[in-house]
C-alpha cells in the first residue's frame, strides 16, 4: 500500500490533475470574492431591505428602548437584542454562539451599519438619546440546513470534478504511458518494442519518433550482433587450420606459446557464439523442472579446490525451478569464478545462496573481495568492459563473461542487482519469478 500510494504521489497525471483543480478552484475562488464583494458596499435591493428592516426593528423596540418591547419582540424572530448605552441590557438569543469575530461590513446608510457573515447577521441601529440598538440575527433552521446542503453538494461535485479531470488526463495522456513501457521494454533488451501511435498531434509525433529510434537502434545492435557472429564462424576455419599445422609441426619445436594462444582465442570466439545466441531467441532454452538445491550444489563443487573456497546457503526444503540447466550451471560459474578470482586467499568464503521469494526464488553470489567502483557497475554487462583496463587476460578476461552471464539470465526474464562497495565485496542478486 505505501508503494502504491508513494507511485501516485509522483505520478505525472496526478500532479497534472491537482494543477488543474488548484486552477480551478483559484479560478472560482476569484469569483466568489468578486461576487461578495460586489454584494457587499453596494446600494443594492437587498442591503436597502435591511437598512429597512433594521429600523423598523428598532421603531418596534421603541424610543427611548424598551426591555419589555424586546422580549415581546423576539416570540416572533430568533435573534438576541442587545441595548449599549447608560442603560445597558440584553435579552434573547440560543446556546449557540454568535460568530461576532467573523463578522465583516456589508453597508452602512444613515449611521445604520449592517455586518454578517454566511447566515448570521448584526444591525447595529443608534438611538436618540446616543445609545446603540444591537440586533443579532441568528439563521433559521431552513437557511442552517440549506448551508448544510450546499456544502456538501458542494463537496460532492469537486470530488465529481476532480475525477473527472483525473480520469481525462488519463486518457489523453495514454501514450507518455506507452512511451514510458516502450522504453523500459527496450532497456531491457527488447529492441523489437513498438509503442501506439495515437493521440493528440504532439504526442502522436513523439510515439512516431520513439518508434524510428527504436528501428534504428534495433537494426544498429541487430548489425553489430550478426556481424559479432559471423566474424566469430569465419574465424574458426583459419584456428582449425592452425591446430592442423601445429600438430605436424616437427617434436623439437616449442609450441606451448601458439597453443596457449590459440585456446584463448578458441574460448573468446565461442563466448561470443554463444552470447549472440542467447541473444537472438529465449524459445531456444531448454526449459525443464530443476531441483536449485542439487543444480548450484553440483555448480559450487566445481570450484572446491579453489580459494578462498564457497560456503552454500541454502533454504530449509528444496527449491524447483523451471530453466534451462547447462545455461544456469554456465552463468552462475561465470559468477563464482569471478568472485573467487577476486577474493584474497585469507577472504572469507564466497556466499552462495539460494531463497524462496514470492512466486519464484532468489540466488545470491557474494564475495569479500576488492569490490567494483560505484561508476563501472551500469557498464558491467556491456560486451568487452572490463572494470580496470589494464588487467590482463589471465587476470581480466575479455570482457565477455558478465556479458555472457547478463544474456542468459535476461533469457530466462529474471532481473540481476549489483550491490558492491570498494574493499568490501561484491554481491550479485538474481531474481527468479514474479
Amino acid at each position: 500500500m505505501p508503494g502504491f500510494c508513494r507511485k501516485i504521489r509522483q505520478s505525472l497525471f496526478t500532479k497534472l490533475a491537482i494543477v488543474l483543480v488548484l486552477g480551478v478552484m483559484a479560478i472560482n475562488g476569484v469569483i466568489m470574492s468578486l461576487y461578495v464583494s460586489q454584494k457587499r458596499e453596494h446600494d443594492t435591493t437587498l442591503n436597502q431591505a435591511l437598512v429597512l428592516y433594521a429600523q423598523d426593528l428598532a421603531d418596534q423596540v421603541g424610543n427611548p428602548p424598551d426591555k419589555t418591547k424586546a422580549q415581546a419582540l423576539l416570540k416572533s424572530r430568533v435573534m438576541r437584542i442587545t441595548l449599549e448605552g447608560s442603560n445597558s441590557w440584553t435579552v434573547g438569543g440560543i446556546k449557540r454562539r454568535f460568530p461576532e469575530r467573523f463578522l465583516k461590513p456589508r453597508f452602512s446608510q444613515d449611521g445604520i451599519d449592517i455586518l454578517n457573515i454566511h447566515e448570521n447577521y448584526r444591525l447595529r441601529v443608534p438611538t436618540g438619546d446616543g445609545s446603540v440598538l444591537i440586533f443579532d440575527l441568528h439563521p433559521t433552521k431552513a437557511a442552517r440546513s440549506a448551508l448544510r446542503q450546499f456544502g456538501l453538494f458542494t463537496l460532492l461535485g469537486s470530488c465529481l470534478i476532480m475525477l473527472t479531470i483525473y480520469l481525462a488526463l488519463r486518457y489523453f495522456l495514454r501514450p507518455i504511458k506507452w512511451l514510458k513501457a516502450g522504453a523500459a521494454s527496450i532497456r531491457d533488451g527488447k529492441l523489437e518494442t513498438r509503442v501506439k501511435e495515437h493521440g493528440s498531434s504532439e504526442l502522436k509525433e513523439l510515439s512516431e519518433t520513439f518508434n524510428q529510434m527504436a528501428v534504428r537502434l534495433e537494426t544498429l545492435v541487430g548489425g553489430q550482433r550478426d556481424l559479432m557472429l559471423g566474424v566469430s564462424h569465419e574465424l574458426r576455419t583459419p584456428l582449425t587450420r592452425l591446430k592442423l599445422r601445429l600438430e605436424m609441426l616437427d617434436g623439437s619445436v616449442d609450441t606451448t606459446a601458439i597453443r596457449k594462444d590459440i585456446l584463448q582465442m578458441e574460448s573468446m570466439i565461442t563466448s561470443l557464439l554463444d552470447t549472440a545466441k542467447m541473444h537472438r531467441e529465449a524459445d531456444g532454452l531448454e526449459i525443464s523442472a530443476t531441483d536449485m538445491n542439487a543444480l548450484l550444489g553440483y555448480v559450487a563443487a566445481g570450484f572446491s579446490h579453489q580459494e578462498p573456497g564457497i560456503k552454500t546457503i541454502f533454504a530449509g526444503r528444496k527449491i524447483m525451478g523451471d530453466v534451462d540447466q547447462e545455461k544456469i550451471s554456465m552463468a552462475l560459474s561465470i559468477l563464482l569464478d569471478n568472485a573467487l578470482k577476486y577474493s584474497g586467499t585469507d577472504s572469507p568464503p564466497v556466499e552462495l545462496t539460494l531463497k524462496e521469494r514470492s512466486g519464484g526464488f532468489i540466488i545470491a553470489v557474494k564475495d569479500y573481495g576488492i569490490g567494483i567502483p560505484r561508476k563501472s557497475i551500469k557498464h558491467l554487462f556491456e560486451p568487452f568492459y572490463r572494470v580496470d583496463s589494464s588487467r590482463t587476460r589471465e587476470t581480466g578476461g575479455y570482457g565477455l563473461g558478465l556479458y555472457l552471464f547478463h544474456a542468459i539470465i535476461k533469457a530466462h526474464g529474471a532481473d540481476v542487482e549489483v550491490i558492491s562497495s570498494m574493499g568490501v565485496g561484491t554481491e550479485f542478486v538474481i531474481k527468479f519469478g514474479s
